[in-house]
Parts: C-alpha cells; structure tokens; sequence
C-alpha cells in the first residue's frame, strides 16, 4: 500500500493500525515520491487525504490508475459526506481507523472494494 501523507498526521493512525494488521506500508510525504512509488509499480493500494491539494491528489489517482488499473484508491475527507469522485473507497477524519482494516479484510476476498459509498461514522 502507498500512502501519501504529507503532513505525517493525517493517515498516521490509519497507517499504524494498518501496520498492527500485516499491511506493508510505504508512506511518503510529497507528491513527487509517490509519483515515483507509482511509476515504480508500487500497486494495490494508493491512500490520500484531504491536506494534499485536490488537483495534485486526482492527478496521482489517475496516474495511479493507468499503471495500476486493477488497483484501489482510499481518500481520507476532512467529512463524513465530502465526495471524492476518483476514489473506490472513502473515509472521513472521525473514522476509527479499524473501519480501513476492516474493509480492506473484506475487499480481499473480492474483486473490487466499495465504490465511494458514504457511511456513518458511527459504524
């Protein structure tokens, strides 16, 4: 999984439990590295947050997606009800991070995770 997180707080905790649950992780903190990572092949999972501009975040999940089109993209929203058109899966800022781990155990099984479907924080 690439994570692009460019504050290292905002996906830090959604990193973390990722990591405690066997996720393999390569986090990096501009734009520029995970282009790299993606031009490099680096596939499966490409995570973002709302602190990285939305022109440079669609920018690397359409790059994302031509190199690796069977991959998934995350968006962490600073919301429960922002919408994020390029992503598969969208979480919000009040989100336990056990809700990624959780839905990511359950796309693993399956071909495709959840098409941007909003969800109650709550859950």
């Amino acid at each position: 999984m690439l994570s692009l997180n460019p504050d290292r707080k905002a996906l830090l905790g959604y990193e973390s439990a990722l990591r405690q649950n066997g996720f393999e992780i390569i986090s990096v903190d501009s734009p520029l590295d995970a282009r790299f990572e993606i031009e490099m092949g680096r596939c499966g999972v490409f995570m973002s947050s709302y602190v990285t501009p939305l022109a440079i975040y669609r920018d690397l999940a359409s790059l994302f997606r031509r190199y690796c089109p069977n991959g998934h993209v995350i968006f962490l929203a600073q919301r429960p009800h922002d919408r994020i058109p390029d992503a598969d899966v969208l979480l919000s800022e009040g989100d336990e991070p056990s809700l990624l781990v959780q839905k990511l155990r359950d796309a693993s099984g399956e071909r495709e995770l959840p098409l941007n479907q909003p969800h109650e924080s709550s859950l």
